[in-house]
């Protein structure tokens, strides 16, 4: 199973290094988990690009219709008390962001439930070294 954070999945909907690739895994490669925090964390990027003039509000538009269009194709890791329990843990283990750390936690409880590999994709170097060090395969999604 591939897991994308927020970093590679934003990476489905806009051109940016990295982004063949995680369509490549979208299409081909079988499900893609990520942690619901997603949704917003997307729809928060998409919104900064359009502020800063990279994306039009006709592609900002169509872009949040294709987000919307896709989301449920996705195996979605619920913010459980777990996850968070799990995500207090690895922000002072890794000293990690909050929202990096609970997709390492939704991750690595992915792979727990699932008894089966998990592939961490992301593209913040920090974050995929704690993944790495939580014993997750990793991909760096812009350098792979």
């Amino acid at each position: 199973m591939n897991y994308l954070d927020s970093s590679a999945l934003i990476k489905r909907f806009v051109a940016e290094k990295g982004s063949d690739r995680v369509r490549r895994m979208i299409e081909k490669e079988g499900p893609i988990a990520t942690a619901k925090i997603a949704y917003a964390e997307i729809h928060s990027g998409l919104a900064r690009k359009k502020r800063e003039g990279a994306l039009s509000a006709g592609q900002h538009a169509l872009i949040c219709r294709q987000v919307e269009s896709d989301w449920h194709a996705y195996v979605r890791m619920d913010l459980t008390d777990e996850v968070l329990s799990l995500a207090s843990v690895l922000v002072r283990r890794h000293s990690l962001r909050a929202f990096d750390a609970i997709h390492l936690a939704s991750a690595l409880i992915l792979k727990e439930s699932l008894d089966e590999l998990v592939v961490f994709a992301g593209a913040d170097e920090r974050q995929l070294q704690a993944a790495h060090k939580e014993q997750l395969s990793v991909m760096n999604i812009e350098t792979c």
